[in-house]
């Protein structure tokens, strides 16, 4: 058995090497860059009129009566300012016209008869309201790094450097996988020794916090036979990268989940870990790398090692790191037993802005009607059996779309 950080590493050590894919602007959100994004070009690319107004030459001497020779249009090339006297009717995002350095916005002067009228209060002064050329950055600056996890912003970024697409890490192939002859699908009748298939929908919901889409995952239910199980495993190797399993590992006579992966050629990395709960978990790497997480059938345990251990190896193998969080007990909590203990929590904000975690108990790892109320769990370690109100400890959120 060993500790939670050192199951982390292994994990994180052997994670699956992904191949690359090009994909197109309108399917990035999500997904990570197998390569940095470079400026094609300075930022601005000229001197840019920042508000809407009038363009002038400024002086020391400069009165606050200007006469408008012509409008500056964005998308139009840079007019020419023929009296120093003058000015420029200028809109936002156009080229600064040339001969002129400051920009007036409208709401601080009037136009009477083609002639602008500075407020009186106003106060010139030279460079104002102008977007310079190159300041935001120079060609060929790294705007973002390989393994950047692509949100909106970063998508308009790329699409503003003129790319329609662009190189990313591509979604492992994965297969969930529930074990028990006890288990039912949702929808259909259950009786009272059966109860309905949860878990596979929960690890697919978590699944879908790292962008991972439906069509790269596949689903699958084995029956507590052993020959059935060797069958079948032994054809999900062969086409899935990473095999999610719940259920099936821990000491049963009917937990044939390690014992059949060593049949088929999968090392085994590590089997049980120092945890409450989640116990039982079991990771391993197949013949052609692929990652095997072996999970707990109860529910609170499958969730909590899949946000734990999973979702960080996948995170890995993808490329980017996941933010590490933090939230502050806000009650004294004893756990006596030698073990890291996940515990599960409700986040809020206090007036600092420090994430504070109220614990939430529960009747024992099949009680996932508190895991539902909760925001994730926080990681409470082994090394002490006293975690005082006002501590801060890791804190892992589930996934919300």
């Amino acid at each position: 058995m060993i500790e939670v950080e050192s199951a982390e590493e292994l994990i994180l050590c052997n994670s699956v090497k992904l191949q690359k894919e090009i994909i197109s602007l309108n399917n990035l959100v999500g997904r990570v860059l197998a390569e940095p994004i470079l400026a094609k070009r300075e930022q601005p690319p000229f001197d840019r009129v920042a508000m809407d107004g009038i363009a002038i030459q400024f002086e020391e001497s400069s009165t606050k009566k200007h006469k408008i020779e012509a409008i500056q249009r964005a998308g139009q090339p840079a007019l020419t300012l023929k009296d120093s006297g003058n000015a420029i009717e200028v809109m936002t995002g156009a080229m600064l016209p040339i001969g002129t350095n400051t920009v007036i916005p409208y709401e601080m002067f009037s136009i009477e008869e083609g002639t602008a009228y500075i407020n009186k209060e106003y106060e010139l002064k030279e460079k104002k309201n102008i977007h310079f050329h190159s300041s935001d950055y120079d060609k060929g600056k790294v705007l973002l790094k390989t393994g950047t996890r692509l949100t909106s912003a970063g998508v308009a970024l790329i699409a503003g450097q003129g790319s329609k697409e662009v190189l990313v890490s591509k979604f492992p192939k994965i297969a969930i996988i529930s074990t028990g002859d006890e288990l039912i699908e949702p929808g259909n009748e259950c009786e009272r020794w059966q109860i309905w298939r949860s878990n596979p929908y929960g690890i697919q919901a978590e699944l879908s916090g790292l962008g991972i889409l439906k069509n790269e995952i596949d689903f699958f239910h084995l029956k507590d036979n052993q020959e059935e199980m060797i069958c079948l495993l032994e054809k999900v190797l062969e086409t899935h990268q990473v095999l999610i399993l719940s259920g099936g590992v821990s000491m049963g006579k009917y937990d044939f989940v390690h014992s059949i992966m060593s049949d088929l050629g999968v090392k085994k990395i590590f089997h049980k870990i120092k945890q409450k709960p989640g116990k039982p978990m079991f990771f391993g790497v197949g013949k052609k790398s692929q990652n095997v997480f072996g999970l707990p059938g109860n529910p609170v345990s499958a969730l909590v090692c899949m946000r734990r251990y999973v979702i960080p190896g996948l995170s890995k193998a993808m490329g980017f790191e996941l933010i590490k969080e933090y939230a502050i007990l806000k009650q004294d909590i004893n756990f006596k037993k030698d073990f890291t203990l996940f515990c599960s929590v409700i986040v809020e904000f206090n007036e600092n802005g420090q994430q504070v975690a109220t614990s939430i108990s529960n009747n024992g790892s099949g009680d996932f009607s508190s895991l539902a109320k909760s925001d994730g769990f926080l990681q409470l370690p082994s090394r002490q059996s006293v975690y005082n109100k006002g501590e801060a400890y890791p804190l892992f959120k589930w996934f919300r779309s």
